[in-house]
């Protein structure tokens, strides 16, 4: 349906399709979900609408970033640094800490650590702030993990206050999303802890239920760890 519509609806759709699945694990940045990006932005690319292509790059960038193949994160990131300058121009402010976290990833990634994690703390309190926590429960996992891998003083300490907000945060609602994101990031702590047998433990019923549930980034992720 979107495809027979204009481009700034398409471009919306595949980057709405995509991008919050792929956030939280529940699709994994395939070569669909990549040539799907890559007809949004040459279909957005085709009109005069800045919003539908700025909508379709982030799209296309946030894929490649998810990505594991070097080449395609080098990319992505020169994707999402355009669509970032873009973004600033057209005053769309709200998006710039969402793309921030995504570069800060990939410079993590990368080994520039120390620079990244005062980003995503940055980025993170923009939008906690905003209220804006469909992306920032994303973002504190991204957060924790981050500061897990960087191991310094204090790392372990604030990613377990920031999980704390995250577990206490729409503690009843039930959401698959947010306690398969739990179980992961406990499985993290422990692990950082050296408890190796509640390490264990939980991911195993981490990746247990991963299958259950059929998400695919989430399958991935728990074969992963070692």
């Amino acid at each position: 349906m979107a495809r027979r519509s204009t481009q700034a609806t398409f471009a919306g759709v595949i980057t709405w399709a995509y991008g919050f699945a792929m956030h939280y694990g529940v699709l994994l940045a395939d070569d669909s979900a990549l040539r799907a990006s890559e007809e949004a932005v040459q279909a957005a690319e085709g009109s005069s609408n800045d919003v539908a292509l700025g909508v379709a790059e982030y799209g296309l960038g946030g894929v490649l970033l998810s990505r594991d193949a070097a080449a395609d994160r080098h990319r992505g990131l020169e994707v999402m640094v355009q669509v970032r300058d873009m973004w600033l121009r057209e005053h769309a402010l709200f998006m710039v800490p969402v793309v921030d976290l995504f570069v800060a990833r990939e410079r993590a990634r990368r080994g520039d650590r120390d620079a990244a994690i005062a980003v995503m703390r940055q980025a993170e309190d923009e939008m906690q702030q905003a209220g804006r926590l469909g992306y920032g429960v994303w973002g504190t996992g991204i957060l924790v993990e981050t500061l897990l891998e960087r191991g310094a003083e204090g790392d372990l300490a604030e990613a377990q206050e920031a999980f704390d907000w995250l577990a206490n945060l729409w503690a009843d609602d039930g959401s698959a999303v947010r306690e398969i994101m739990l179980l992961r990031l406990r499985a993290l702590l422990a692990r950082a802890r050296g408890v190796d047998v509640a390490y264990r433990d939980l991911v195993s019923r981490y990746r247990e239920m991963a299958e259950s549930l059929g998400f695919e980034g989430h399958i991935a992720w728990a074969e992963a760890m070692p």
